[in-house]
C-alpha cells in the first residue's frame, strides 16, 4: 500500500516529465504560451459600455481626475494590449440628473468585456490606485449604473 501511494503521489511529476520531452523546443518555458482557445465571439457591431458616475457633492472635477489618473491609466493599458478600441470621459451639462459623469467603453466586438475581462482584472491587480486630494473612489463618487449597447446601422 505505501509503495502503491508513493507511485501515485509521484505520478504528475513523471507525467510533467514526459510532456516536457515531448514539447518541441520552440513551446519550452523561455518562448511565450500557444494561444488558448477562446469562447465564440458573437457576432455583430463590437459593444460599448457607459458607467454613468455620480459626484459626491461639491467633488465633479475630483472625480474627473480620478477617473483619468486609475481608470484611464488602466484602459490605455488594455487598448495597448488590444483588449478595446477606445474610452473617453463625459461629462452631462446638467447637474439636477442622477449622474455627472460617463466613462464609455468601446470594445473590439460584440463579446465585450466577458471575453476581456480575465486579462483587465491583470491589468487591474497591477494597478496602484492614485489618490484625488487624498481621497478615493468612495469618498468622489459612485458607480450609478452601467449600461451595454451596439450600434444599430440605420435603415
Amino acid at each position: 500500500m505505501n509503495h502503491r501511494r508513493t507511485t501515485l503521489a509521484r505520478l504528475p511529476g513523471i507525467a510533467a516529465l514526459i510532456l516536457a520531452a515531448a514539447l518541441p523546443s520552440a513551446l519550452r518555458a523561455s518562448d511565450p504560451a500557444p494561444p488558448v482557445a477562446t469562447q465564440a465571439v458573437p457576432a455583430g457591431p463590437p459593444v460599448t459600455t457607459h458607467t454613468y458616475l455620480a459626484a459626491t457633492p461639491g467633488r465633479r472635477d475630483a472625480l474627473a481626475r480620478f477617473i483619468v489618473a486609475n481608470w484611464f491609466e488602466m484602459d490605455r493599458i488594455a487598448v495597448e494590449q488590444g483588449l478595446f478600441r477606445s474610452y473617453r470621459l463625459l461629462q452631462n451639462p446638467r447637474t439636477d440628473e442622477d449622474w455627472d459623469l460617463i466613462v464609455e467603453v468601446v470594445y473590439n466586438d460584440a463579446c465585450g468585456y466577458a471575453c476581456v475581462a480575465e486579462r483587465f482584472q491583470a491589468i487591474r491587480g497591477a494597478h496602484a490606485t492614485v489618490l484625488v486630494d487624498g481621497l478615493g473612489m468612495k469618498d468622489l463618487g459612485r458607480v450609478v449604473r452601467s449600461v451595454g449597447f451596439q450600434e444599430r446601422p440605420a435603415g
